[in-house]
């Protein structure tokens, strides 16, 4: 009985494959453009996404974009002068405690975006500088 199988043999015994084998210099370089990809593209754009998801998530509880929309609307419709006073006076206090808050988170995760990708080549950096040091 013949076997069909090019890697194999009649008797059963396993044959080399053809293909070209990388090299570790091959495999070493492949890794590396790989993590470079990955950190400096793939991570960023998945970051900011988040980002984007976390800046709307803060939004909508915080209700910053609805309360702008509305910021001349009554207090509870209520359409005498004490209600468009109440509406005014706790939207002008309440919006910019809602901005500040949303600002902050933005600048803090841009900043660990950042950090993010100066990672690498400070590390490289200070492991090249121990060794003159």
């Amino acid at each position: 009985m013949e076997t069909k199988n090019l890697l194999l043999d009649n008797s059963g015994q396993q044959l080399l494959n053809e293909t070209k084998v990388d090299s570790y210099l091959e495999i070493f370089n492949n890794f590396i453009t790989d993590f470079i990809q990955w950190w400096y593209v793939q991570m960023p754009i998945w970051h900011l996404r988040a980002l984007r998801r976390v800046v709307i998530f803060l939004d909508d509880n915080l209700s910053f974009s609805l309360l702008l929309k509305n910021f001349f609307v009554p207090w509870h419709r209520d359409k005498d002068i004490l209600g468009y006073l109440v509406g005014i006076t706790t939207k002008v206090l309440y919006l910019p405690i809602a901005f500040i808050i949303i600002a902050t988170f933005t600048t803090t995760y841009i900043f660990f975006i950042f950090f993010w990708l100066l990672l690498p080549p400070s590390t490289v950096f200070l492991i090249i500088r121990s060794f003159w040091m």
